[in-house]
């Protein structure tokens, strides 16, 4: 009998640089993996959720957020240097809004019940980050997401979203950070015992996953 994979929940907001390059090099990390022996399930964490639905013009909410103009140039800085060093581009000059995050945690919830969760958070994340896409704009967060699992129906999730479906679970998870005392993402439990806050390298990821597997093997 196949053993029962590795969960990893990973409390992440799309809109934040840290988070996107944390999932990116978890995945890293599991690249050798067997088929099956990690399941990785997103989970929400919504730094603004007080922004307005339609979100703010980027110019409007970051230099307000960060304190001065300068003060959000250096922190984009950082976390695009951050970013280069594992591959991935950040483009803030292609955004032009400052996103709700809600929509697109809900649209993550949808595609995960439908095996897809991680891939289509790394699409909005993607789309985000590199192309500035407005993922808090439905007809273009679901436009990034099935485009990277076509074999996601765009209409009925689309359906699903007008009815509110993903409400709740965002609001459980969201109960459930706040439970384990989270004030800042990404954040990462390997086998609901072990944590990690924060973008790590790749070997530190490799390190919570085989902490996690030593603490099942001696649970057992």
């Amino acid at each position: 009998m196949a053993a029962d994979p590795l969960i990893i929940d990973v409390w992440a907001d799309i809109s934040c640089p840290w988070c996107y390059l944390g999932h990116h090099r978890l995945r890293a990390a599991l690249e050798d993996e067997p088929p099956g022996a990690v399941r990785v399930i997103p989970r929400a964490f919504e730094l603004q959720p007080d922004l307005r639905p339609e979100g703010m013009a980027v110019e409007d909410f970051y230099p307000r957020k960060f304190g001065s103009a300068e003060a959000m140039q250096e922190a984009f800085t950082r976390a695009t240097d951050a970013a280069a060093t594992s591959g991935l581009e950040l483009r803030y000059d292609r955004m032009r809004r400052a996103p709700n995050t809600r929509l697109a945690h809900r649209l993550v919830t949808l595609a995960r019940r439908r095996g897809a969760g991680p891939q289509a958070l790394m699409a909005l994340f993607e789309g985000h980050f590199r192309d500035g896409a407005d993922v808090a704009d439905p007809d273009q967060a679901l436009a990034l997401v099935t485009a990277a699992v076509p074999e996601l129906d765009a209409d009925e999730l689309r359906r699903e979203l007008e009815a509110g479906d993903g409400e709740d679970d965002v609001a459980a998870e969201e109960d459930a950070a706040a439970q384990l005392g989270l004030s800042g993402v990404p954040f990462f439990l390997a086998g609901r015992a072990v944590a990690l806050s924060g973008a790590h390298d790749v070997d530190t990821m490799r390190q919570l996953v085989a902490a996690a597997r030593q603490r099942a093997q001696s649970a057992a």
